[in-house]
């Protein structure tokens, strides 16, 4: 009997992240911070993001909320209720509320290292990996 186990792995293996960034300097940064740990899609504003999660599974979204066409919680729900739901990284240079809801966690753009970042990241898709994989069984 063979499993088969449905994780959203790019040709690399490397988990799925969708980038919503529409400042070209920091999505460079995390692309370099990050090249070993996510495959990334890189979008600049919420109707690229939606395209993209129409057609795409993510294992992860790092999301900016002021974006050119809104605010970036205004995708959170969206990422959330997805037939397969998107675990979601707050990345603001904004302050923020720690009260927001339905978000896996927050983090400034200003105090982040990106051992953090890096960590959190492999964190995070590897406990999406774990419960979709759970689900599956």
């Amino acid at each position: 009997m063979f499993i088969i186990y449905n994780i959203n792995m790019n040709k690399n293996n490397l988990p799925r992240l969708l980038h919503i960034e529409d400042n070209q300097d920091i999505s460079l940064i995390v692309s370099k911070i990050l090249s070993n740990v996510v495959h990334i899609t890189h979008v600049d504003n919420l109707a690229q993001a939606r395209e993209k999660l129409a057609d795409n599974n993510y294992d992860l979204a790092l999301l900016d909320l002021v974006l050119p066409d809104g605010s970036g919680l205004d995708l959170v729900d969206e990422l959330k209720s997805n037939k397969h739901p998107v675990p979601v990284i707050i990345h603001s240079a904004h302050e923020i509320s720690d009260t927001i809801h339905n978000v896996d966690a927050i983090l400034s753009k200003m105090h982040t290292q990106p051992d953090t970042l890096r960590a959190l990241v492999k964190k995070l898709t590897t406990l999406n990996e774990t419960s979709d994989l759970s689900a599956q069984q």
